[in-house]
């Protein structure tokens, strides 16, 4: 078994979410399979305001790199809206994430 850790910063937008980017974890041996978990992350309205929590969304997915089997890239989706069904306040955040491979 390996272990990486990783991190993605999702820097202050409003107006569309959730949004989606790729980060690229390296391994020193090959891997046949892979899983990313959540660590952790720090997310927040921009700026830190008394806004109301309507949808936390954060998803990751792995995919091994067919050309480079020691390269897993995980896509990583992070959102965060109010109750108002819109995505009309600037929000920004870190993700934090461990990759499990074989």
């Amino acid at each position: 078994m390996q272990i990486q850790n990783g991190t993605v910063s999702f820097n202050k937008l409003k107006g569309s979410g959730p949004r989606q980017t790729r980060s690229e974890v390296v391994f020193p041996n090959p891997v046949t399979q892979a899983s990313a978990i959540v660590r952790g992350f720090d997310v927040a309205f921009s700026p830190r305001n008394d806004h109301h929590l309507g949808q936390l969304e954060v998803r990751l997915d792995t995919t091994i790199d067919a050309l480079a089997p020691r390269r897993v890239n995980v896509d990583v989706v992070y959102g965060l809206r109010d109750w108002s069904n819109n995505w009309d306040d600037n929000y920004e955040g870190e993700i934090h994430f461990t990759v499990i491979a074989e």
